[in-house]
Parts: C-alpha cells; sequence; structure tokens
C-alpha cells in the first residue's frame, strides 16, 4: 500500500468516527420533537447505538478473514454516507407511524430503522482498516491503537462540530445531508484513486446528491421560526386556539421547544397568556411579596412572566440557558431589547452571583422535563442564601400530587420543608394533568396581604411517606417524574406533534 492511499484510510477511519457521532447526535434530535428528552430516550439511543457498532465490528472482523481488498472498506462507508444523507428522509416516513406507539417502543423501531444500519455499517469499517493495515501479529496492536485513537479523534471534533455550531447554524437536515456527502465523496475518490470505480457508485453517488431535493422536514406555513441546536428544536408558531374562558378561537403565538409549548401569547393582548398559572403566580407574588423589589426570573421562555413582572416594577434579572430563546422572546414576543438576561445554567448563577432577590422564580421547563439539579436540597439551600429576609421562592411543577404520578412533588415539597421553607402549594384550575402546581416558600411565615382565591393545598392532607428528600448525591428525581413527564408527552403529542406531521404529510 502506498503513502498517498495509506494516509487517506487513516483519514476515513478518522471520518468514520465522527460519522458515529453526528449521526448518534442528531437522530437524538430528531427524536425529541416527538419522543422527547428524557432518560426513556437517551438509553434508547446509547443501546442502539452500541448494539450497532457491536454488530459492525463483528460484521468487519467477519469480512476480513474472508476478504483483504480495500474496496470493501468504500463500500461500507459509500452506503453508510448514503444513508447518513436520507435519514430525514427516511424519519419523515417511520415516525408518523411510529409516534401512535409507547414512548419504548416507538423510540426503539424508529431508531432501528435510522441509526442501527449505519452505525453498523460505519462499525465495520475499523476491523477493515485494522486488518489492512497489518502485515504480521507483531504490529497488530500499534495499527489497531492508532485506528483506534484516530477513529475517537475524529468522534471528539465532529462531537463538539455538530453539538455546537452545524446542528443550530444549518439544523438537522444539513447536517446530515453534508456529513454524508462528504463521507460519499471521499469514498467515491478512493475508488477512482485505487482503479476500483465501477458505474454503480456514481448512480448512489448521485442519487444522495439529489437527495435534497426530497427532504422537508414538517415545515408549515405556522411555523414562523424554527431552528434545531444541541438543546433542542425550537419553533415559534402562530395558530388558533379555542379559548375555554371566552369561548371563541382566538390568535396566538407559541414557542415551542421539541414540540411542548412553553409560551402561548394573545397576539393582541402579548401582556395575557394562554395559561392561568402566570395569573395565578403573579397574584400570589402580590399577595406574598412586597412591589418595586428585585425579582430573578430562571427561564424566560416567551417572556410572558416577564412582562407581568415589569408592570409591577420589579426589577428583573433573568437566566436562560439557551441563547436562542433570548432572541426569540426579544423578536417575536415583544420582549423590550434592554431585559437583562444571563445565558447560563440556573445553578451555577445562583452559586454564583452575590446579589440578593426578593423573588426567585423557577420557571424551567425543557420540553416536559423539569431540572433536577435545581430540585435537590444543596440547590434550595442556596437559594434560601440569596433571598432578602421576606423573600420568596416559586417553583412551577407538574398538576400532579396523588399516587405515583405525584410521587415527585410531594418530594419536592419534602426536602422544600427539609429545608425549613415555609411552604404554600397552590394549584391552578382543572384536572391533575392539565393543571400547574405552584410552590411559594419563604424563610420567613407567609401570611397573604390577599384574600386565597386559588386552590390551596394543605400539607396536612398530602402523604409523603413515600416521598423522598432530594440530594445532588441521588439524582432520584429524574426517575420518580418520568410517569408525569411521559403523561404530559403524551398529550402534547395529540396537541402538536401529531398535528404537525398530519399537516406536513397532508403538504406532500
Amino acid at each position: 500500500m502506498n503513502e498517498t492511499i495509506k494516509k487517506f484510510i487513516f483519514l476515513l477511519a478518522f471520518i468514520e468516527g465522527g460519522a458515529v457521532m453526528c449521526v448518534e447526535l442528531c437522530s437524538a434530535k430528531i427524536l425529541s420533537p416527538y419522543f422527547g428528552t428524557s432518560i426513556y430516550v437517551w438509553a434508547a439511543v446509547l443501546g442502539i447505538t452500541l448494539t450497532a457498532l457491536m454488530s459492525g465490528y463483528y460484521l468487519g472482523g467477519y469480512i476480513s478473514s474472508k476478504n483483504k481488498k480495500t474496496s470493501i472498506i468504500y463500500w461500507l462507508m459509500l452506503i453508510g454516507g448514503f444513508l447518513v444523507t436520507i435519514t430525514p428522509i427516511i424519519s419523515d416516513i417511520i415516525l408518523p407511524i411510529t409516534i401512535n406507539l409507547s414512548l419504548l417502543t416507538g423510540t426503539v423501531i424508529s431508531l432501528m430503522f435510522f441509526l442501527f444500519v449505519p452505525l453498523m455499517l460505519f462499525g465495520a469499517v475499523s476491523p477493515l482498516i485494522i486488518n489492512l493495515l497489518t502485515n504480521n501479529a507483531k504490529e497488530s496492536g500499534k495499527s489497531s491503537g492508532n485506528v483506534y485513537a484516530i477513529s475517537t479523534l475524529g468522534g471528539i471534533i465532529i462531537t463538539f462540530t455538530v453539538g455546537f455550531y452545524t446542528l443550530p447554524q444549518f439544523g438537522i437536515t444539513y447536517t446530515l445531508y453534508g456529513y454524508g456527502i462528504m463521507v460519499m465523496g471521499i469514498s467515491t475518490f478512493l475508488f477512482i484513486k485505487t482503479k476500483a470505480f465501477k458505474p454503480r457508485v456514481s448512480i448512489i453517488f448521485l442519487i444522495g446528491i439529489l437527495s435534497l431535493n426530497f427532504q422537508n422536514r414538517f415545515e408549515t406555513k405556522e411555523v414562523i421560526y424554527q431552528s434545531e441546536g444541541i438543546l433542542g428544536e425550537v419553533k415559534v408558531v402562530d395558530r388558533t386556539l379555542y379559548n375555554h374562558n371566552e369561548k371563541i378561537h382566538k390568535n396566538y403565538r407559541e414557542l415551542m421547544v421539541n414540540n411542548i409549548s412553553q409560551t402561548i401569547m394573545d397576539k393582541d393582548f402579548p401582556e395575557i397568556s394562554y395559561w392561568n398559572y402566570v395569573d395565578v403566580l403573579m397574584y400570589n407574588i402580590k399577595s406574598y411579596s412586597n412591589k418595586g423589589k428585585k425579582a430573578l426570573l430562571l427561564g424566560l421562555g416567551g417572556g410572558t412572566l416577564y412582562t407581568q413582572l415589569k408592570k409591577i416594577n420589579m426589577t428583573i434579572d433573568v437566566v436562560e440557558i439557551d441563547e436562542r430563546i433570548e432572541q426569540i422572546a426579544k423578536k417575536y414576543f415583544n420582549i423590550n431589547k434592554d431585559v437583562n438576561v444571563v445565558v447560563d445554567d440556573a445553578r451555577h448563577y445562583i452559586n454564583i452571583t452575590q446579589k440578593k432577590y426578593d423573588v426567585v422564580i423557577y420557571d424551567l421547563y425543557h420540553s416536559e422535563t423539569p431540572p433536577i439539579h435545581l430540585m435537590t436540597k444543596e440547590a434550595f439551600g442556596e437559594i434560601k442564601n440569596k433571598l432578602t429576609k421576606n423573600g420568596i421562592l416559586v417553583v412551577n411543577f407538574y398538576g400532579f400530587i396523588k399516587g405515583s404520578r405525584g410521587k415527585a412533588a410531594r418530594s419536592i415539597y419534602k426536602t422544600l420543608l427539609d429545608q425549613k421553607f415555609d411552604v404554600r402549594l397552590m394549584a391552578t384550575a382543572g384536572t391533575e394533568e392539565s393543571r400547574n402546581l405552584l410552590f411559594i416558600c419563604s424563610n420567613e411565615e407567609l401570611k397573604a396581604k390577599k384574600n386565597v382565591i386559588h386552590t390551596l393545598l394543605y400539607e396536612m392532607d398530602i402523604d409523603f411517606d413515600d416521598a423522598f428528600i432530594l440530594t445532588d448525591d441521588k439524582p432520584i428525581l429524574e426517575h420518580i417524574y418520568l410517569e408525569a413527564a411521559l403523561n404530559w408527552r403524551k398529550n402534547y403529542n395529540e396537541i402538536n406533534a401529531k398535528y404537525f406531521l398530519k399537516t406536513n404529510n397532508s403538504r406532500n
């Protein structure tokens, strides 16, 4: 093997390692608007990835014992690259079917269609390259080490490139298409360089290039903004919804993360939210806190809550982990350009800030998942130190308090009590699965200045026997909120995910 071909073989090892991570990350993001980002989804992605690589390693080892032609490596990379370019097309076909299955079954079947096969082909490449580079037994260890080191380096670089640049800048479709074309291009070049070129190589390459014309991932006229990034798919949507209080259809603007509505704003009256939890929260802030004080809002969303806080003359700091949200809130949701937004993780900000606040609000859902690292006794203890003497903490959470679905809320309540907070638990109107719970907490005894007009859930009526005190050392909240989170995901799939799938299919 000449040195030029040997360098290109190592380049293939680098690209193969990057391809594995590119396809894995993008596949998880393809799933997230329809199956969420829970531990179940990530476990399925990692499990299918490892199964595919295991199968690929075995396949590559078997082929290498039968055949030592370099063209086999090029074929595997060419076909794998082709499958990467058409992954969005495959997902368009399979997701409308699998979304009707249970979360675990739907996730696994979806991944088997658009993740398993390309990863298996890429996994088969490494043993073949090692076999190709190894002339005798003494060289096997060195060849293996070099190939896996270069492959892993490719995975590291592409993970950062895809996660922090190509996904937010270009989205899933163009990321997969671009990487797939690159893999096919280098494979085709090597076919030509080694005089192993066949006409069918150019046919596969040409179909892969043309595949972009058939990729149209769930675009509708109602979506006025859409972007994909490491933190998920973000959409801004204008559509008509039925207002149950006024009993009429009205025009609303929605901010969605992974097809879970984060903000629904009345377009005619931008300060009004479709959800009554904002009104309940504001009423209770006015009831338990003085006006004109400093507030820390953890989670910006579309900014409806921020707007309400400004109306009562509060000085507000906002912490938002996804920088896209700040830009969206200002452009599409009428938020003042001078809003003080810190792009940071909320727990990190709490740890480093020297400021004291009269009101701290947790409004932090990412899709259907709450931030478990902010709901431990250590996190609540840090919040206590950032509150003024009569300051209050408000935590927005799922509406379940009874049974297995309410175990997470009961555990949060128990943890707050463990940190010596005085707690009032308010519930918005509606059934448990359609309402919100608001934990109103203070270092001092809470004395309402206004009449209690919303549902107050009394501590004495709640059974804490099976509840946990949540700690950093044992992050169990992620497991005990899953049933509630999956219920939210199921409901929003009916409202949003299936709606966009249906609308897209009707356009095609």
